[in-house]
């Protein structure tokens, strides 16, 4: 697990940092065109987990001082590729990205 910012990342997936100014920091990690499931926990309006298909990567959206980022699931390299990105508030949690029988599996705990 790596802290950064205020964000505890427990990934299985090695990442590189791709921008960082004063606060703000975009972490961009490879996935490998896997499918993506997000666990929702107890959501009011999803019932368990979304679900991406054919994911390239994940470009993570930081601010080193609050407990919000960004996600942005990408179809390829391209940092336009964004198909898909939610905000996630990370208070007193760790945030997962682990890799699960050939599929990347969200979770913050």
């Amino acid at each position: 697990m790596i802290k950064i910012g205020n964000l505890n990342l427990d990934s299985d997936f090695d990442y590189r940092v791709i921008r960082e100014e004063d606060n703000d920091l975009d972490l961009y990690i490879d996935i490998n065109y896997r499918c993506v499931d997000i666990n929702v926990g107890e959501s009011n309006f999803f019932n368990s987990r979304i679900q991406f298909p054919y994911v390239r990567s994940i470009l993570i959206r930081i601010n080193k001082e609050s407990h919000l980022m960004t996600v942005h699931l990408m179809r390829d390299i391209d940092l336009f590729s964004a198909f898909a990105n939610f905000e996630v508030d990370y208070t007193n949690s760790i945030f997962k990205i682990k890799n699960y029988q050939e599929k990347v599996i969200i979770d913050k705990k």
